[in-house]
This record gives C-alpha cells, structure tokens and sequence, in this order.
C-alpha cells in the first residue's frame, strides 16, 4: 500500500501540472482553465492509477504516456515550429504514444541487460526533468536564432566550402565510428562493414543538407526558418528525452564506477572553471586576491573526477578532496555561480560513500594455479588384519 500510495502522488503531480499547463496555455483559458484542467488530470491519473493496480494491469505504458505528454506539447505550441495549440495537442499525444511503445521496450530491454536501474521516483524524475530539458532547449534555441543570421551567414560563405565543410565533418564523424568499431571487431574491413549502416544516414544528411544549401543560395528558402524548425523539434526532442534517461544509466554504470558522483563533480568543476576563465583577464592586475582560485579548482575537480573513474579504488580519498575543493571555490570563485560548489559538494559526497564492486581480478586463478595438485588416492597392497 506504501508503494501504490507514492505512485500514485507521482501521477498525480504529473497529472496537475500538465493539466494546468494544457487549461491555461494551450487552450487558452487562463487561470481558471489551469485550475480545472490541473484538478482533471491529477484526479484522472490517480483513478487510473488504482484502477490499473486493482485490475493487476501492466501500468508501466500508462506512465510512460503521462510522463511524455506535457515535453510533447511543448515542442508541438513552441513558437519555434508555429504549429500553436494544434500542434501541442497533435504532438503531445504523439509523444505519449513513442514513449508507451519505443522508450518503454528500449528501456525493459536496458533493464534485462542491466544497462538500466529502474529506481525510486523514476516517472516522476522522467516528468520533471524531461519537461524542464525540453522547456530550457526551446528557449535556448529561440535565442539563438535571434541572435545569429544563418541566412546571411550562408550567402557569405562560398557555396564549395559550405558543401566541402558538411563532407568533412561528415567523414570525421564516419572515421570516429569506425575507429569505435574496431575496438570490437578483429580487422579494418569488418569494423568499415560494422559501420555500413551509419555511412548510409550520414551519406543521407548531406545529400539533405547539400540540397538545403542549394536552395539557399539559389533564394528558394531560407536557412533561418529550416533551422529554426529542425533545431525546435530534434534538440528539445533529444534533451526530453535523454536528459531523465540518463540517471537510469549512470546508475546502472555506477556499480562498478562512482559514476554518477563523477558526472556531478565534473559538470561542477566545469562551472568553477568559467568563472576562472571569466575571470582570468584580471589576474594581473593589483590586487587580484583569489581570483585564481576559479582557475586552479576547478581544474582540480576535474581531474579528480576523472581519477576516480580511472582508479575506483581510490573513491574516498578523490571524494574527500573534490568536497574540500567545492568548499573552497565559495571563497574564490564564488562557487561557481554557486550551483557548481553545490553540485561539487554533492559528487564528492558520492564518492566518498561509493559502495559498489571494483572489477575482479585474475590473481586469484593465479594463485590457485600455484597451489600443490590433490594427490590421487592409490589402492594400497598392505594386508590389515
């Protein structure tokens, strides 16, 4: 009963905030719509989510479609994409469909192979962070796209060395995945024959995208209104979608590795290192003090972080060192805007408390290999008696 009583907190938190969200915005009836839309949903997911538990119903596809529902209208109502309250409807309900179906095989399928922890709060974090990622990506974009002319950018540049740029980059990606492949494959051609399937989608991008640049140039579209659409729907797309999963898979990792304290402390460090590098045009002036400090931590945490990936055993003396590093980044660096000593403090912390196995060893079939064979027993011709 404890358990079915958090499910169904979760469905219904998820159900008023995407019913707010669908009353108020997308259907436009303010304040008064996002109250009786948020009530709706949060009372239609917690009577679903008893019915399915009652009924013995595999509620994990129900979830995942809740979950999905509200990064779905917002990709489709973005201004991006300019589809409005159709679009949110139309792409809501189609990314509860993805996710019911494709995600939810992909991520059963992870969990067999134990690629994947299934771990408490899990919808509920695939809700939260998958709505805030989609929602930060969208308005990044927006900015982007007002603060770049990719129209004009392309008319300047000439139309070989765009064409010759997207091959480039193309077949370092090409090499990339190949040099991935041989590390799993005996010789060259069978890591080239590996990679067969991604040579055909990147051959396939830039035939698109040559016809794109074609077509630029030639004044038939505009560059600005692809990217802008393209961007709008794969960036936030992919940040939804990978962002939540990836907790799952860092603690499927985190068993062998402390992970996910590392994944915490780098992107922590990395933060601490900006407001080095901001920083760093003053340094030579009088009276700099501690400004250094942004430089020096942060570069500190960093390669701590990497250490304990590269040497497990080590977790708790790396910890204690990137906590004490987190600490000082408030006195020089404020903290890196204070959420990177924060998120440096929490990896530390769990690195310093990883419990998980250190990968086995051969010594001790050497060690055996080493020990005295059993003596076979041997009839003996001694007469008792």
């Amino acid at each position: 009963m404890i358990k079915l009583f958090f499910e169904t907190l979760s469905m219904i938190v998820i159900g008023l905030v995407t019913g707010a969200f669908a009353g108020g915005l997308v259907f436009g009836k303010g304040m008064g719509g996002a109250m009786i839309g948020g009530g709706t949903g949060a009372a239609l997911l917690a009577l679903l989510t008893m019915l399915f538990h009652f009924m013995k119903w595999d509620k994990a596809k129900m979830k995942y479609a809740s979950t999905s529902l509200l990064p779905g209208a917002l990709i489709g109502g973005s201004q991006l994409l300019g589809f409005g309250a159709k679009g949110a409807v139309i792409f809501g309900f189609c990314n509860a469909i993805i996710y019911s179906t494709l995600i939810h095989k992909m991520v059963e399928n992870h969990v067999n192979k134990e690629r994947y922890v299934l771990y408490h709060g899990h919808y509920l974090i695939l809700f939260l962070l998958g709505s805030i990622g989609t929602f930060v990506a969208i308005n990044v974009i927006g900015i982007i796209d007002h603060l770049v002319n990719f129209n004009k950018a392309a008319m300047e540049l000439p139309f070989y060395l765009t064409n010759l740029a997207v091959v480039v980059v193309a077949l370092l990606i090409y090499a990339t995945g190949v040099l991935i492949k041989k590390r799993k494959q005996e010789t060259w051609p069978q890591a080239v024959q590996a990679s067969r399937n991604m040579s055909f989608i990147l051959a396939a991008i830039i035939a698109v995208l040559m016809v794109v640049f074609t077509c630029t140039h030639l004044g038939m579209v505009s560059l600005d209104g692809v990217v802008r659409r393209v961007a709008g729907l794969v960036l936030p797309y992919g940040v939804g979608v990978f962002l939540p999963l990836s907790f799952g898979y860092l603690l499927a990792s985190n068993k062998h590795r402390p992970v996910m304290g590392a994944v915490f402390s780098l992107v922590g460090g990395s933060l601490i290192l900006l407001v080095g590098i901001s920083v760093a045009p003053m340094l030579l002036l009088p009276g700099s003090g501690l400004m250094w400090a942004g430089l020096v931590i942060g570069m500190v945490m960093m390669m701590l972080s990497i250490l304990s990936m590269a040497k497990p055993e080590t977790h708790l003396f790396t910890g204690c060192l990137i906590i004490i590093c987190s600490i000082l980044s408030f006195i020089g660096a404020a903290g890196g805007l204070v959420v990177g000593g924060l998120l440096g403090l929490i990896g530390g912390t769990f690195i310093a408390a990883w419990n998980g196995v250190l990968s086995k060893t051969g010594s001790n079939d050497h060690d055996l290999s080493k020990r005295p064979k059993d003596i076979p027993t041997v009839n003996s011709n001694t007469i008792t008696g």
